[in-house]
């Protein structure tokens, strides 16, 4: 694992290499044969309808948790999560990190979404992780064919309060991070983020791969299908 640090406009862990390339090439294998259980991304807001939702964000989701309840060992994506959530040295590096991140060690439960961007320009407008449920870090990776086919994906960060899927101030800078392969980026389930526009070819295995592992504490922890 490699290591970034960012502190200024908002704290972010970028670790690159992740996992070993034999790894990350079986949990895009995974995320491709599930193919048939995706659908249309939600919004954390349950209040929120469907098609209200299509407002603020288009791509595709998978929920892991729901696809493997009877067998996590079954996935590779979540048995390689479990494992990093299990590493000593990825949680003291967090737990000694800015506020909120550094409350990963007193964390009790994590949930997996695999979201696929891509086609005529699928994005997700600014919002947070926030769902009044307990998240308190999220983790994204990224993961993708080789050479890379799709454009855009970016995820942008700001400090600024966002509604309705746009920044409030518009005086301040947000931070823009490119993904890469079999890499990773922390924060804070409260900061406003965005995904910016993604165009791939229509094949669904050449569009922008990533897992959101949203991860916090609850009185009686469950691993469960979350609906964002």
């Amino acid at each position: 694992m490699k290591f970034e640090f960012i502190y200024d406009p908002v704290p972010l862990i970028i670790i690159r290499d992740i996992f070993s390339k034999k790894e990350s090439e079986k949990i895009l294998a995974e995320a491709i044969k599930n193919k048939s259980s995706y659908r249309v991304g939600a919004i954390a807001d349950e209040r929120e309808s469907n098609k209200n939702s299509l407002k603020y964000r288009d791509n595709l989701s998978s929920y892991y948790d729901e696809i493997y309840i009877k067998d996590r060992t079954q996935s590779e994506l979540l048995s390689s999560i479990d494992k990093l959530m299990n590493n000593e040295n990825f949680s003291e590096i967090l737990s000694s990190f800015a506020f909120p991140v550094n409350l990963f060690n007193t964390t009790n439960f994590h949930v997996t979404q695999v979201s696929r961007y891509g086609d005529q320009g699928q994005r997700y407008k600014y919002h947070t992780d926030f769902d009044g449920k307990g998240r308190i870090v999220t983790l994204v990776y990224y993961f993708h064919k080789e050479p890379k086919k799709y454009k855009g994906g970016e995820i942008q960060f700001t400090r600024s309060p966002v509604s309705k899927g746009k920044v409030i101030d518009k005086n301040e800078t947000p931070i823009t991070i490119t993904p890469e392969n079999n890499m990773m980026v922390v924060f804070g389930s409260k900061v406003a983020h965005t995904v910016l526009p993604t165009i791939s070819p229509k094949t669904f295995d050449k569009g922008r791969f990533s897992a959101n592992i949203w991860v916090g504490r609850r009185p009686s922890a469950i691993t469960t299908m979350d609906n964002a």
